[in-house]
Parts: C-alpha cells; structure tokens; sequence
C-alpha cells in the first residue's frame, strides 16, 4: 500500500469516546418519542448518522412529527451530558496524533456534527498552555463539518471537500472511521478507509467495505505504520 499524503479522521468514536454517551442519549430521546429501545439498539440505528436521519426514523417509527425543536433540545441535553460526564479522548488516539504530527503527515478531522459539538468534545481534550482550546485548537484550519457543504455520510461528499481543501487527490488519503456510514462515505470518495471496531460490530464494517478493521486505536496506528513502510524497530509493541 502506498504511504498516505493525508489522514482524514472521524471525530466521534475515533478521536473523542463520545459515542456510548450520544447513543445512550439518543436511546432515551427515542423512548421519549415512544420508541423504547437499549443502548445497544440505539448503537444499531442512530450510530454514524446525521441528527436529520435520527429525527427522520424516530418520526416514521412513532408515526408523528417531533418538530422543529427536535434537535435544538437533543444538543442542549448532550452539552449538559458532557458536562456532567466529560469526553475523553479514545485510547491510542493521543499517540496517534502524536505520530502524524513527528513524521509530518498531513491530517483532519471531518466530522457528520457541526463545529461547535467539536467544539465541547474537542475542545475538552489536550488543554494546556499554549493549547487553550485543547483539540478543537490541534486542528485549526484543519476541521471540516458536514454542516459546511449540507452533506452528510455516508455521501462522500465531506471526504472529498477535506481533500480539496487539503490539496490532496481522494486516491492518496486514508480515513480512519468507527461507522458502517463513514466507511461507505470513505469508500464512495476512493479512499482507503481504515475502521475501528469498537462499538461497531466488525461484520457491519466489513460489509460497508472497509480496507482495514482494527479492534483498537493503537492496532490502527500499526496499520498506518506500515503502510507508509516504517522499519519494524519504530513500531509500537
């Protein structure tokens, strides 16, 4: 495989573990709605898609319209949730970065959520001097939202607007993604899509058509590593 020009990582599931907490937000906004369903059920349904989507099947479920409000309140009871909670980064994903950033690989985030969630996850995460807004601040310029173009996964179309603005071809960019939406997305853009399977069922994402599925982020990186032929003595164990 040849060495990637640019690494373009979903922000969700793969850089922030914010998933189990959004999913099981989502789980209870359904029941709400009246369609009770598990944590894991909501995993299955809602994980990887756009709030648009959600709205669009708890509506068909439940057989009524949840208005215009549905998603204004759904955001505001996630920021309480993180709050109370905290985001933490995914493990592996500080090493990951880390790793890019020392062989000056290109890399962004493109994320299906709007900026300002990147905002409340990322921005949570590496806070220190000279890094006040954590994160969100790491990848200044290099942020992309699917809110930006109106076009969410799995439509390629945010996978390729990163590209374009990072002025690499789709073909020589690799996506890391947790989602079968993400990696149909990736796929669709011609990009080879590396997946993480950790809430995900690795059958889903192999079905979606991933290039590569690894159980956890450092497993990714090792991916990653020998795709752009590292020696095997700057390998991590």
């Amino acid at each position: 495989m040849p060495a990637p020009a640019l690494v373009i990582l979903d922000c969700d599931g793969v850089l922030v573990d914010s998933e189990r907490i959004t999913t099981s937000l989502l789980a209870e906004v359904a029941a709400e709605a009246g369609w009770p369903m598990t944590d894991a059920q909501s995993i299955t349904h809602f994980k990887g898609r756009d709030l648009h989507e959600v709205q669009r099947l708890i509506e068909t479920r439940v057989g009524h319209v949840l208005g215009d409000g549905f998603i204004p309140d759904y955001r505001l009871r996630m920021a309480r949730r993180f709050a109370e909670r905290g985001v933490p980064a995914v493990a592996g994903a500080r090493e990951l970065l880390d790793w890019l950033d020392a062989r000056a690989i290109p890399h962004a985030v493109a994320s299906n959520a709007p900026h300002e969630k990147m905002r409340l996850t990322l921005g949570r995460i590496g806070v220190g001097p000279g890094q006040a807004d954590g994160w969100f601040g790491r990848f200044e310029g290099r942020r992309f939202s699917a809110y930006d173009i109106q076009r969410w996964k799995p439509d390629p179309g945010l996978f390729l607007h990163a590209a374009a603005a990072m002025q690499e071809a789709p073909e020589a960019c690799v996506v890391v993604e947790d989602s079968p939406s993400g990696v149909l997305a990736g796929i669709a853009a011609g990009m080879r899509v590396v997946a993480l399977a950790d809430l995900t069922p690795p059958a889903d994402l192999a079905a979606a058509g991933a290039t590569a599925i690894r159980a956890s982020m450092p497993e990714v990186l090792r991916v990653l590593q020998e795709w752009t032929s590292e020696p095997a003595a700057g390998l991590l164990p």
